[in-house]
């Protein structure tokens, strides 16, 4: 008899159900006229459209029988028992707060401190690395886009001499 892994069904079910939503919401972004190569929808539509593939390729996965693949195979899917929910509630929750304080706190300083809390959650107890590894990622994100690209990034309280 075939077992269901419903945990992964309702992951595969709810990555596709936030690809139809960013696409949706991408095509919905009115194209301005002029002679931009690159327009305001590019970027949503590259992310609905990878999050949609990797979406079909997950519920591919998870809907497929069990007993259809050869035992021993590469293609048989390892079952580690239950998701662990605690780190994804966490790890949600960072997300979140990371979205509610990335104006009044700033781009680099928020970011930094959001890398560092995942790294942590996924299992890193290298505290200090972490912490040099986002903050130097953090700040070569902010320069480019803030003042390579031009694109304004929310400076916070501290704000860069550079």
């Amino acid at each position: 008899m075939t077992e269901v892994n419903w945990s992964r069904r309702i992951v595969a079910i709810g990555f596709l159900v936030v690809a139809v939503v960013v696409l949706v919401s991408a095509f919905r972004i009115p194209v301005g006229g002029g002679y931009q190569a690159v327009g305001p929808r590019a970027f949503p539509l590259l992310v609905g459209g990878g999050l949609g593939v990797v979406a079909v390729v997950g519920a591919v996965q998870a809907f497929r029988p069990r007993d259809s693949v050869a035992a021993g195979s590469a293609l048989e899917a390892d079952d580690d028992g239950p998701i662990a929910w605690r780190p994804v509630l966490i790890l949600l929750a960072a997300l979140a707060g990371y979205a509610a304080l990335l104006v009044p706190v700033g781009y680099w300083q928020s970011t930094t401190v959001f890398f560092v809390v995942c790294a942590r959650v996924l299992g890193s107890r290298r505290l200090l690395r972490d912490a040099v590894i986002a903050l130097v990622l953090a700040l070569a994100t902010y320069v480019l886009f803030d003042r390579v690209l031009g694109i304004t990034l929310p400076p916070g309280f501290v704000r860069l001499a550079i």
